[in-house]
């Protein structure tokens, strides 16, 4: 369900607009001084133009980034799209977003549709975006190149199927270009024996002599012989990295000592780094650089806070401009430290300083919350083992990440705080429940229900409410599968609640408990006050009861209520980003109930249909069964026999999986037993009511005339006599009232309303 249960007011998701598209990562790095131009490599990438894919795969440190900079700036102005990858990408909505803002900067028109089916289908991005990127990409212009830098560190299965796809099948004009430490899952040796692959791998990557030295020349260190060339590319194995540290390291006098001595073995390296590179810069240096090594990327002011210093900015600049391992992107703000260098550094400071690492997480933590990067600030709260805060960020979170289906990023930060402090942590244990919950991962859910419940139950959280009511409450929600427990729970916030709208929220719960039981004029009764309760400004919550009151008065036959609010908070929802919650399912669900009240059950048929296809995202609940009923009923009412049995086989299936589904289970014995019902009159009179006839009968049963029967069913007024009379005749009747009658006696149940 997409509202926060840890405040008072909603907050819905977040539109893909405001998703955390960093623009800085849509450029490519700047050259650094002294690049080395590889014409041989460049003709390679060349010709990956018409071919499937272009892979650059290469180990950390052999300078994959920098021949594709140097190449699309060099061959490609204004044609290509780049993506700088980390982490934080494995989320398929993320991945895709930035994917359809680079492709945005060549190509306007992939812009508008692939936000539209982001936001859409958040849950299902792949399938949604990739369409729509085809559909815009495949119209006339010039080729163009996507580069896809470091998608090592974002690939995911998920993702990987949907590159596949992309590679597949877009367009002719679009070249893709993978770089990434190790092979993709992308079908690389089925790509290979096609030629359809274009590759430039660590041998290809490698400085020879002669670059080694033109390399050295381009940074100002002239003069290196043929054979301090050879033994440089030999003992680095033409590793760029070290090469680089190597020209930092490189003593004016003593060169050839020095190469002799020099090893471009990763421990070598990391050591080289940790202490002589560290040696050649002045001591306040040195702190600054071990200090920032926490972080992955920088700001000056970010930087200013967690060394606790000021003039960071002026720092950095200096230090990029002596190439020390720090570049710069774009925009001239966030610094991005060499890999290598950073993990050699953050050796050294937990070897010296293993009580400061804690510490300059959590300032980094509070620095980044108050900036707004969340997703940041909780990577390094959870680092600092600092349970509290961590909590916190998570809570603020879950929700809104969980309902644009982020949820592996969630369970990222949640397995991580595993030591035993974070695992008994009640309020921790809380946000792992609403976890669960929300991936309908329910026996988890109770777990970590139990684990908070041991926690204060007055204590409470951002928003001011008891741990103990946030505990019944979610077990209300959650328990939609088990209906006395849910009733329970209900009754146990609705004592608990600590304001008026709260307690209507609470008694939204209890009634919708009520209508899964089959008490629908006590669920009437019970929503119409919880309506009344809850406040306009979170209408996600009066949504939640307004679709569940319309539900129980359709049920109860009463009078509807709730109709003249169903279109207004549909539209509400819409406009917050929540279309795709479960209250927008249940409002679509009480609007198709409608439909099918007031004679239009194709209207119904189209409701219902919506709101399953929302739910089906939570394939074990009793909403997602009880929508396949509603749609069985109207699909039996218009003649479907087929499709109703499916539907009801569908809702049986969920149903035979759930605890205590209420008044469901009696409801799907009853649809079947009524779906039935033809082959008993076959039974019995030797001839079958066909299925028109009997749409027909209940039509007629619902109070309809001839002529409305006609115009609800799209045929003529004298095709309904014909069937009218065929019913007649096979049910051994002689008038309407007699045809219904005997209608009823054989289907067990009273016709559909």
């Amino acid at each position: 369900m997409t509202y926060d249960i840890g405040s008072e007011q909603a907050r819905p998701v977040r539109p893909v607009s405001d998703w955390g598209v960093i623009r800085a990562k849509l450029a490519p790095p700047r050259l650094p001084r002294g690049v080395v131009v590889r014409p041989g490599l460049l003709d390679t990438l060349r010709e990956g133009r018409g071919r499937r894919l272009t892979l650059v795969s290469a180990p950390a440190g052999f300078g994959k980034t920098t021949l594709l900079a140097q190449w699309v700036q060099a061959d490609l102005p204004g044609r290509f799209a780049w993506v700088s990858l980390d982490a934080g990408d494995c989320e398929p909505e993320r991945f895709w977003a930035h994917v359809a803002a680079a492709l945005a900067v060549v190509e306007p028109r992939v812009t508008d549709v692939t936000v539209a089916g982001l936001r859409a289908r958040p849950q299902r991005t792949g399938d949604v975006v990739l369409p729509l990127l085809y559909e815009a990409l495949a119209g006339g212009g010039e080729d163009l190149v996507l580069v896809l830098d470091d998608y090592h560190r974002a690939e995911t299965p998920e993702i990987g199927a949907a590159l596949a796809e992309f590679m597949r099948y877009r367009p002719e004009r679009v070249q893709l270009v993978v770089s990434t430490r190790s092979d993709p899952a992308l079908g690389v040796a089925r790509l290979r024996a096609g030629g359809e692959l274009v590759e430039v791998r660590a041998d290809a990557l490698r400085f020879d002599e002669a670059e080694v030295a033109s390399f050295f020349d381009g940074i100002g260190l002239a003069g290196l012989t043929p054979a301090e060339g050879h033994q440089l590319a030999e003992r680095t194995g033409g590793w760029p990295a070290p090469l680089r540290l190597a020209s930092l390291l490189m003593p004016e006098r003593g060169r050839a000592t020095f190469i002799e001595q020099f090893s471009g073995a990763s421990r070598h390296v990391v050591d080289y780094l940790a202490q002589d590179v560290l040696d050649l810069v002045d001591p306040a240096t040195r702190d600054f650089l071990l200090q920032v090594s926490i972080l992955g990327r920088f700001t000056g002011a970010l930087c200013d806070a967690v060394a606790g210093t000021t003039g960071s900015g002026a720092l950095l600049a200096d230090l990029e401009r002596a190439n020390l391992f720090i570049s710069v992107d774009s925009t001239g703000e966030w610094y991005h430290p060499h890999q290598l260098f950073t993990e050699a550094l953050r050796v050294e400071l937990t070897r010296t300083r293993p009580t400061l690492v804690p510490v300059l997480h959590a300032r980094a933590a509070a620095w980044l919350e108050a900036a707004g990067d969340l997703e940041a600030a909780t990577d390094h709260a959870i680092a600092a083992h600092d349970v509290r805060l961590a909590s916190r960020l998570v809570a603020g979170q879950v929700q809104p990440m969980s309902a644009g289906g982020r949820s592996a990023g969630i369970r990222r930060w949640l397995a991580a705080l595993s030591w035993p402090e974070a695992l008994r942590d009640p309020e921790l244990a809380f946000v792992r429940a609403v976890a669960a919950s929300l991936a309908n991962e329910l026996d988890e859910a109770t777990h970590w229900l139990d684990v908070a419940r041991s926690g204060d139950p007055l204590a409470l959280d951002a928003g001011g409410l008891p741990l103990g009511f946030r505990v019944d409450f979610l077990t209300s929600v959650m328990g939609v599968n088990d209906v006395e427990q849910a009733r329970a729970a209900a009754q146990r916030a609705i004592d608990a609640a600590p304001n008026p709208s709260w307690h209507g929220i609470a008694l939204a719960c209890l009634g919708q408990a009520q209508y899964l039981a089959g008490q629908g004029p006590e669920a009437v009764a019970t929503l119409r006050v919880a309506v009344g309760g809850i406040s306009d400004a979170n209408p996600i919550m009066l949504a939640f009861a307004v679709g569940n009151l319309g539900l129980a008065e359709s049920a109860a036959g009463a009078e509807p209520h709730a109709d003249p609010l169903l279109d207004r908070l549909t539209d509400v929802l819409r406009a917050a980003g929540a279309d795709r919650s479960v209250p927008a399912a249940l409002l679509l669900l009480a609007q198709g109930e409608r439909s099918r009240r007031l004679g239009d059950p194709q209207g119904a048929l189209g409701g219902l249909r919506r709101a399953i296809d929302i739910l089906e995202d939570m394939p074990r609940s009793a909403w997602l069964a009880n929508a396949f009923l509603l749609l069985a009923a109207v699909e039996r009412l218009v003649g479907h026999g087929p499709d109703a049995l499916e539907a009801v086989d569908r809702a049986q299936g969920i149903l035979d999986r759930l605890p205590d589904p209420g008044a469901l289970v009696a409801r799907s014995t009853e649809l079947r037993a009524a779906l039935a019902a033809p082959v008993r009159h076959a039974a019995e009179f030797g001839e079958e009511l066909s299925e028109r006839e009997v749409v027909v009968l209940r039509l007629a049963a619902d109070g309809l005339q001839q002529r409305e029967i006609a115009d609800q069913l799209f045929i003529s007024y004298n095709t309904v006599k014909s069937h009218l009379k065929a019913a007649y005749r096979k049910l051994g009747v002689a008038s309407r009232e007699a045809a219904i009658a005997r209608l009823r006696q054989l289907d067990g149940a009273p016709a559909p309303r």
